[in-house]
Formats: structure tokens, sequence, C-alpha cells
């Protein structure tokens, strides 16, 4: 049982017995009694329960009650939500009337029965709670007010007054560590360093103890300059604990050609092989394997894959980071390539923790008096970087001298280092509190190493019902605090090589949440013995295809989540699953099948269904008696063609992400009664060319009402769209929470030029007016000849644009008085002559208050380009492409003080003119530190 899981479930039962759709069902189904005598039992032990939890260590027979409790307590929320589940359906079965819609639900579904279950439950529910309240009397259970642990500040989410992520990417947070990386990089970038004459692929080792930080001193080297330029291809892969040769060059594959391959071609050993082989094979490569456990006995194993990936060019190498040293001396076999790594030094580890402990925003406390104190427990830490960061940023919210004083004489300290880790590590968790724990532990049911982002755990979060209502917050901005505080405390940490702020949980802390979840969850693991104990409420799998026993299986009746991990598309028993009737959440990324059972109406707590990455063609209409699903998350799902008709029932949906569902053509009309979606990320709207088959798809006035929706949105047919009028139904102006925008009118911008189908593009963008807050745009096969919607010179946040394929486009819009503008992308634009047309100036006027943030310049296949803008004065990166027409680069860009990196490919005048040490310009470019100029091809 999860330490802090008790009375956060307490605290949400609480919650939900107050609730406004409980109270109207109790009046009309008389269980007012009930659910009041519920509600004040629940109070009574609330009370006592912060006296329980002191006591529960040294008393078994406390333990005992507050596993009852737990359990009682599991059962009253499982009936609530039975309560608010009815109601949705009572509502359901209106709305199936008016609109006639099939009614199969109507045999399965007998709501006087239901009335008469939850009834009875309701009842039982109250007998226990009746015995547990009474009983903590006989346990001496003492009422309590609720106190942190010292007079602190104890808030969620607190943390210093600057954001997380810039805190976390700041490089001088990792301390002591730049002698060891350049030590580091001078050896794996000299290819005579433990060469092998059999031309056996060099590893260079880094091992030491958990927490060190091998691997942030990997990741410091992997991210290098140095690096980067040495290597023509570089890849990162999580090991852990199980060496599988066939699993980690799957990993590597994935790494560096995700999109490259269809998964289910490649299934064998000698496949993958292969594949691999041929992407590694002439390239001189770095591949790191972090957190490696193969065992002497396992050496075979890694003979097969060090044979495998000794193909590439001289000089490749692979690094792994370990634990042991016994691993590192059998795969770096060249002493010179084997790095133990040592602790930081006492001056290194002072600052770190300073850095953290002392960091911007703290109140209270006398930090002349603190210092001393926090000198002694960094002593202690004994140079551990985790340590110290962990302590750090715990330190940070506590301004009394007498908790810093409580550390520094900690028991902790006397145990051998390696447990005196893990301690502290519990020490800066207890400090949680009880619904942030609940939510750092669920994340154990993630594989170690495997990428998380705050908006998926957020949502997961919110789906289980851990992030209690606070005022009228927004419970996913709430959950946002959460996730920031997590990262603060180091709970979280960027994963290296990270695309899309991707993190991860270290080691220690995944082996930490296993802990304190306990029982409540079940993680299935290769190779591993499966032991079921009773009452899982959480069951993570990294073998899609095992199968439970009908005796297993009724040890898994009280399941509330269910994860399927796999790198590959995989084949899963679903029907064993959908007898799971409380489940609130399905993970079941790239699952292998074609469509959801009609059974799946069956599972109506769920609240989170992902099939991402998926087999999947359709979703069976039964999904729409899932009341209460929040999340439907499709993202990828290549293959999907249609939803279902009665989509706009699910009337607690509040995420659809249907990214790159592009066999998705259009949505079920009625999509605009979604009004709690938040979500919605492709909107198709390509009309049949026969018109009573459009009368049952949405439109995109449906968009018009949709005014939650945030991050991203991509609308896609723009070519179906008549005019103005139609285009501004789509009430763009008012998501006001949309960060990226894009727009396409059509997937054949050649056969739209062949029909001339293009009459109103320039009316249709005119309509698409976003607001002003919009951060990203792409526009993308529009056919206007110009691009001046009168609303693009109000995107003063607008940090990204993009036109693609508007090949009659002969100018593009007023850019550079865009104040916050940091990239432009232009792509295969045939007709573009001018870059920019400002009323303010001209090609000889006025430019210096032009494109004053512009940071990156990408243009290919724009071959009538005639000129490029003079004055970028912040420009770091160049790109030109097949622009033949160019004459030249601006004069200026002498001036251009920094940028460091120029790419000219396929364009000929420029490649004369500036071609290194012969181009009659190339002085003016020189300086640039990064430069590529290829020759256009023959």
């Amino acid at each position: 049982m999860g330490d802090a899981a008790v009375s956060a479930l307490v605290t949400e039962v609480v919650g939900r017995l107050t609730s406004e759709v409980i109270k109207e069902f109790n009046l009309l189904w008389g269980l007012e009694d009930d659910i009041s005598s519920l509600k004040d039992d629940f109070e009574q032990i609330q009370a006592v329960l912060q006296d329980a939890e002191e006591k529960r260590v040294k008393n078994n027979a406390v333990e005992v009650w507050l596993k009852h409790l737990r359990s009682a307590s599991l059962e009253a929320e499982n009936v609530l939500d039975e309560i608010s589940t009815e109601a949705l359906l009572q509502s359901l079965h209106k709305q199936r009337v008016k609109y006639r819609v099939r009614a199969f639900l109507s045999s399965k579904h007998n709501k006087y029965m239901s009335r008469v279950t939850i009834a009875h439950k309701v009842k039982d529910i109250r007998k226990k709670l009746d015995d547990i309240a009474s009983k903590r009397f006989a346990l001496n259970l003492t009422p309590s007010a609720p106190t942190s642990h010292v007079d602190d500040m104890e808030v969620a989410g607190q943390m210093p007054d600057r954001e997380t992520s810039s805190l976390i990417h700041d490089t001088s947070v990792i301390m002591g560590r730049n002698e060891e990386m350049v030590m580091v990089i001078g050896k794996i970038c000299n290819k005579d360093i433990g060469k092998h004459e059999n031309g056996e692929v060099r590893v260079y080792g880094i091992w030491g103890m958990g927490g060190l930080g091998k691997t942030t001193l990997a990741q410091l080297v992997y991210n290098h300059e140095t690096v980067n330029q040495y290597f023509d291809l570089k890849c990162w892969v999580y090991v852990s604990e199980n060496f599988q040769v066939k699993e980690i060059i799957k990993k590597i594959i994935k790494s560096i050609d995700e999109k490259g391959c269809t998964h289910t071609q490649l299934e064998t050993l000698q496949e993958l092989q292969e594949y691999l082989q041929s992407k590694l094979r002439g390239r001189k490569f770095l591949i790191v394997l972090d957190d490696v456990w193969a065992e002497e006995n396992e050496k075979a194993k890694w003979e097969k894959l060090s044979d495998i990936l000794s193909c590439g060019a001289e000089g490749s190498i692979v690094v792994m980071t370990t634990r042991l040293q016994t691993t590192t001396r059998m795969m770096a076999k060249v002493p010179e390539l084997q790095h133990k790594l040592g602790c930081l030094s006492e001056e290194d580890a002072w600052l770190l923790f300073k850095k953290l402990a002392f960091a911007q925003g703290r109140e209270g406390g006398d930090i002349s008096e603190l210092e001393p104190i926090g000198k002694g427990i960094v002593e202690k830490c004994k140079g551990l970087p985790l340590a110290v960061k962990t302590l750090g940023s715990l330190m940070w919210s506590k301004s009394s001298t007498r908790y810093w004083q409580h550390v520094k004489d900690n028991n902790f300290w006397e145990l051998e280092e390696i447990n005196m880790l893990p301690a502290i590590l519990k020490l800066s968790y207890d400090n949680l509190l009880p619904h942030i724990k609940r939510c750092f532990a669920y994340c154990c049911l993630f594989p170690k190493g495997f990428p998380m982002t705050k908006d998926e755990l957020t949502k997961l979060w919110v789906a289980n019902g851990f992030i209690p209502p606070k005022g009228g917050n927004d419970l996913y901005m709430l959950g946002e605090e959460i996730f920031n505080c997590l990262v603060w405390r180091s709970f979280f940490s960027v994963k290296a090589n990270s695309r899309d702020d991707e993190y991860v949980m270290h080691d220690l802390m995944h082996d930490m949440a296993r802990h304190v979840m306990g029982d409540d969850c079940l993680v299935i693991e290769p190779v591993k013995e499966v032991v079921i104990p009773n009452g899982v409420l959480h069951l993570s799998s990294s073998c899609p295809d095992c199968h439970f026993s009908p005796q297993e299986l009724g040890k898994l009746t009280s399941l509330r989540s269910v994860f399927m991990f796999s790198e590959w598309i995989y084949k899963c028993n679903i029907s064993q699953i959908f007898s799971h009737m409380h489940l609130r959440v399905l993970y079941l990324r790239g699952v292998d099948m074609n469509t959801l059972p009609e059974s799946v109406w069956k599972l109506k707590h769920l609240r989170y269904l992902n099939l991402s990455n998926s087999e999947i063609k359709v979703l069976c209409e039964s999904i729409i008696y899932l009341q209460n699903l929040q999340m439907l998350l499709l993202k990828g799902c290549g293959k999907l063609e249609k939803l279902p008709r009665g989509l706009r029932y699910l009337r607690n949906l509040q995420c659809l992400d249907i990214t790159d569902c592009f066999h998705l053509h259009h949505l079920p009309r009625g999509i605009k009664e979604l009004s709690s979606l938040r979500t919605l990320s492709f909107f198709p709207i390509y009309k049949s060319i026969f018109p009573f088959l459009n009368k049952s798809v949405a439109n995109i006035g449906e968009l018009g009402s949709l005014n939650l929706l945030e991050g991203n949105l991509m609308i896609r047919g723009l070519a179906s769209v008549g005019g103005l009028s139609e285009a501004k139904s789509a009430n763009l102006k008012c998501k006001t929470n949309l960060s990226n925008l894009a727009l396409y009118w059509s997937v054949n911008p050649n056969l739209r030029c062949k029909q001339q189908m293009f009459t109103y593009d320039e009316e249709v963008l005119e309509g698409l007016e976003p607001n002003p807050c919009l951060k990203e745009l792409k526009i993308d096969n529009y056919m206007g000849k110009v691009i001046s919607p009168s609303w693009m010179v109000n995107l003063n946040n607008l940090v990204s644009i993009s036109f693609s394929w508007c090949n009659k486009c002969e100018c593009i819009p007023v850019l550079g008085s865009l104040p916050s503008l940091r990239s432009i992308t232009l792509r295969v634009m045939n007709s573009l002559k001018c870059f920019h047309h400002d009323d303010n100036t001209n090609m000889f006027g006025d430019t210096t208050n032009m494109f004053l943030s512009l940071q990156n310049l990408d243009i290919y296949g724009c071959p009538s380009l005639e000129s490029l803008p003079s004055n970028l004065p912040k420009l770091k990166v160049l790109k030109l492409k097949d622009c033949d027409e160019l004459v030249s680069l601006p004069d200026e860009i002498q001036s251009f003080k920094d940028l460091n990196e120029l790419q000219i490919t396929e364009c000929i005048q420029l490649f004369e003119r500036y071609e290194k040490e012969k181009g009659v310009d190339w002085p003016k470019i020189s300086h640039i530190p990064s430069i590529r100029i290829d020759p256009p091809p023959r």
C-alpha cells in the first residue's frame, strides 16, 4: 500500500460525497441518510489520519486498520463513480431518443436495476465504514490539526520564481564535471585510442555508484559541439537491467530511423541486424548505451552486439555507463577507455547546494545562520551530486534553523553509501504533500528510462483523480504546478537527447516510487517471475503478449490502470482487459488491432484511452457509452479512417488527439457539441463529390463554438471552404489558447493547379484570422498570388512561420515588423520573387527596424527568389537550397555577429560566388564558424 495513498484517497472521497451530482441523486434515490452517514464517518476518520500515519510503522494494528480503510475508500469511490455515471447515461438515453441513435445499450443496461444495486452497495459500505470509524478509539488515534513537518512553506508546485525549464537546461547547475567532460571528449574523438586491429568497435566505459552523475557526464559529452562535428551519426539508448541484444538493436534503429522503417517488417534478429548495419556501415557513429547491467555470464550477448556494431567507419565508438566495474572491463577492454567517475569536490558540491537551497524566491530564515548548517549537510553528502541536488532543492522551502539542523543530524548519514542515498531521496519524498506523493508514485508504471512529458502525466493524473480541486483553478494548471515541483525537487530530469521536452526518472527515484506504491501496482517485466498480490490497482507490462489464468484474473478485479509497453507493434489479448469494469486508464500505444470490440462499452468508468501509433482503422460506435471518457488519444494512427458517428455524445471529452491521422478525411457531424474539448489536433474537412454524403460530416463552422481549444490545431482541406464568411465561421480569433496553427489547402497542389481550384484561397485565408496570442503558423498548398491577410501584422507573439508549396505566390507578407519572430521557413514556392514587401520601406530604404528577432532562415525550392533581406542582426542559422536566381547574399552579412551556421546547396550562382577559398565573395563569409557549400548537381 502506498504510504500517501490513504490520506489522499480519503480527501478525494470526501470531496466527491459533497458534489452536486451526488447530492441530486441522493434525493432522487432516497440515499440521503446513507450518504450523510458516510460523509460523517470519513470526516471523523480524516481527523485522525495524521496520527495513524505516524503510528503505522510501529503499530501493526494501525497498519491493518489503514488497509481496511483503503479498501472501503476504494469501494466508496467506485460506487460514487457509478452514481455519477448513471446520471450521464440517463442523459445519453434522452439524447439517443432525440437523435434516434442505435439503442443496443438498452438491452444491456437496466437503470432501475442499477439503482437497486447501487443502493445496496452504499449500505454495505456504510456498515464497513461505521465499524472502521469506531475502531479508531480502540487504537487510541487522536485528532490533530493538519500541519507540515515544520513551520515552513509546503504548497503544491512551490519552486523558485523562474521557469523550471530554464533552470534545468542551465548548464551552470552541473558543477565540477568540465575537466572530465573535456578528457572524455578528447579520447572518444581520437580514433587511435583503443583501436582494435580486428576492427572491433571501440568502447568507452563510465562507471561508478548510483547518483554520481554518469548519465549527466555522458549527456554533456553527447551534446558537445566537438562531438557533433566529429561524428556523422549519434544515438542514445537506455538499456537498464534487461540486456537483450534484439531489444537493444530495436532501440538503436528507433533512435536513428524512427520513421524510416515499418516495425512489422523487422522481426528476426537477422533482419534487425542487417537493417541496422545498412544504416551504420561506412559512417562514423557514436552510440551511447546508458545504464548497462550486463553481468559476466552475459558476455556472449555483448560479444554478439559488439560484432553487429563493428561495421562503422574508423573512429566509431560506443560509450556506456554502468554501476559495475566488471561490466566496464567486459565491454571496454582498453584500460585507457575506462573511467571511474569520482565524487564532486567539497567546493563544487557546496556551490551546487547553495545555488539550489538559496535560489531566488525563498522566504524566511537567516541565511547567515543556515549556511554553516548547509555546509555540514553538504560535507555529509560526500560529493554525491544527486544527494546534493535533492537536499538543496528540499532545503529551499525550509526556513526553520531547527529543521536544517534536524536534517544535518539525521540517522541516515550513518548508513553505508549504497543505502544512504535512497534514504535521502525518501526524506525528500516524505516532505511532499499527499496528493503530490500519489502523482509521483504513479510514474513507476512507466518503464525505467521511459520518456515522459508534462502533458502526458498531467492527463493521467487528472484521469485518476489525483489532483484535488483548488478553488476555481484549472486542474491541468494545478497538474503543471505539481510537475514543475517534482522537476525542481529532482524527482524528474530532462531526458538525454530529448527533442520534445521529455523527462525521465533516475533509476533510484524509480525504485523508490515502486517501493512506496507497494502492492497497489503490479509491474510485469521480461524474464521476471510474476507474483500477483490481491487488490492491485495499477498494472504495467513490458510483455504485452502475457496471458492471465482465470485464477489470476480473479486477483485483478480492482484494476484502475492498464499500461502496455512495447518498442514495436504488438498484439494484445484485449478481451481479458475488458473484463475489468473499474478501469480508469487504458494505455495501449502501438497495439495491433483494426478496431475495438463492441464490448468496450462495459468500461463505463474509463477516462483515458490511448491507442496512439496503433493499427486501428475504425472506432466502434459503442465507444460513445463511455460517458466518463476525457482523453481519447489516437496520435499516429495512420490507418484510421473513421470516427464514431455518435462522437458528439462524449460530453466529458476534453482531448481528441488525432495528430498524423491523415487517412481520416472528415470528422462526424456534431463535433461542435463537445463543449469541454480542449485538444483537437487535426480538423479535416474534405468534401465528397456526392452532396448527400457531406450531410453527415463536420464542416469548418463546427469549430466556431470550440473556444477552449489549446495547443496545436491543423485544419486540412481548406480548398473545400467556399469563401470569406464560411472561413470566418471557424471563429479562430476567439481561440485564445491556441499556440500552433497549421492551414493546409490540399494534399495535391498539382491537381488544383490543373483544375484552377483556387478561386477562394485569398478570401479563406483572410477569414481564418487567428488570435494575436498565436506563436506558430504554417500555411501549406495555398494558391493565391499574394499572402496578404490584414491580420498578419497583429501577430506580435508569433515566434515561427512557415510557407510550403504556395506555388502561385509571388510575394510573402510583411514579416519584418513582427517583434517576436525568430524562425522563417519557405518551402517549394516556385513563383516567389521578393522576400518581403513593406509599404513603409523599399529595397533601398531604411530597414534597420526589420527582423529584429529573427534567428533562423531556411529557404528551399524557391528558384525565382532574387534577394534576401539586408538587415538580420540576430540571425544564427541561414540555410539556402535550390534558389537558382539568388545572385548574392546581403553585403551586410559581415555584420551579422550571431551567425554561426551557413548552408548553401544546389544554388548555382551562390556556389560560384562563395565557393570556399575560390569564390570572389568567400572573404565575406569566411568568419562564420560552420559553413557548408555544396556544388550544384551536374
